[in-house]
């Protein structure tokens, strides 16, 4: 009986030691486990370890509110102009832009100034024909005048022969008088042509002017789309560029033509005025 209760109590305690070491070894098992160990072992279970309090999710921020986005009238005037840039850099904008509406009231006035000076020729021209068939008339007293005269010399006729001689230096000074004038219209028709010629120039000038225009606008739009169509644009302003102060130096000498035409008129009035003078101052 002895021997029995002592082989128990051995089995007993090898049992126990083997807990114990499994135990020690085992340390992921569940807390559950662990306390039944512990309490067949006569230990006082351990702390279960300390969780951490759940970390609370951040509030959903705010939806943020799309930015407007800026039209293409303030992206422009935000970003530095092109002739700003060319300005920083030394460059100069030869030919300033001016407004559509001004281009085209000037090419209404060019073309006006073209029918007026169409029309001042076409009667300038109706005046030199009357003027010359006067000429003609005078031209025929004179010879009239010269051959009485003569006649009167053959038949000694002294005081006939002074009269035909007054009549025919008064027919002369006359004749003069209406050359000159011929003159003066023909110089005046000659100033109404280049009118006309600088108002032709000038619409030629002022059309080539709206297509760069309207091409600088057409190229300023599409600068911040499309950059190949920028190009194309930029390389037709450039051409018609050229093209405008090409026009504008034609301009240019037509009216020192004008100028000129205008000294000549002024040179033959003072000529006719004399011419004049003299003719009235004869009778």
């Amino acid at each position: 009986m002895k021997a029995r209760l002592a082989i128990t109590l051995v089995a007993c305690s090898l049992l126990t030691g083997g807990f114990a070491v499994a135990a020690a070894q085992d340390t992921s098992g569940a807390p559950a486990q662990a306390t039944q160990d512990s309490a067949a072992q006569g230990y006082a279970p351990a702390d279960p370890a300390p969780v951490a309090a759940p970390v609370p999710e951040p509030a959903p921020a705010a939806a943020a509110t799309p930015a407007p986005t800026p039209s293409a009238a303030t992206a422009a005037a935000a970003a530095p102009s092109r002739a700003a840039a060319l300005s920083s850099l030394g460059f100069v904008q030869i030919l300033t832009p001016r407004p559509p509406e001004r281009i085209n009231r000037a090419i209404e006035q060019a073309k006006i100034d073209q029918r007026e000076a169409d029309a001042e020729y076409r009667e300038l021209e109706g005046l030199e024909d009357q003027v010359k068939a006067m000429v003609e008339v005078k031209k025929q007293e004179v010879s009239t005048l010269d051959a009485q005269r003569k006649l009167a010399e053959k038949s000694k006729q002294e005081g006939e022969v002074a009269s035909f001689e007054a009549e025919k230096k008064d027919a002369e000074r006359h004749k003069q008088f209406l050359e000159k004038r011929v003159s003066l219209h023909q110089a005046e028709k000659d100033a109404a042509k280049a009118r006309k010629n600088l108002a032709e120039s000038t619409q030629k000038a002022l059309e080539l002017e709206l297509q760069l225009t309207n091409r600088r606008a057409d190229r300023d739009r599409t600068a911040s789309t499309d950059a190949a169509a920028t190009m194309r644009h930029e390389n037709v302003v450039r051409e018609l560029e050229r093209k405008v102060l090409d026009s504008q130096r034609v301009v240019a000498d037509r009216e020192k033509q004008v100028a000129d035409k205008h000294q000549d008129i002024a040179k033959r009035r003072l000529e006719l005025y004399q011419a004049q003078a003299a003719a009235v101052g004869g009778r």
